[in-house]
């Protein structure tokens, strides 16, 4: 178990400023919506 936390946090500790980034890169990358294309669905 302490090692399974080691690696998590290693990890982690490498990627903190490229989850961010993929985030932002992502949304930039993707076609845009609208907002007559968005649907609400409300169950009731």
């Amino acid at each position: 178990a302490y090692f399974d936390e080691f690696c998590f946090r290693i990890n982690r500790s490498q990627f903190k400023t490229s989850i961010f980034h993929k985030t932002i890169t992502r949304m930039v990358e993707s076609k845009p919506i609208y907002q007559n294309q968005l649907k609400q669905k409300l169950s009731v």
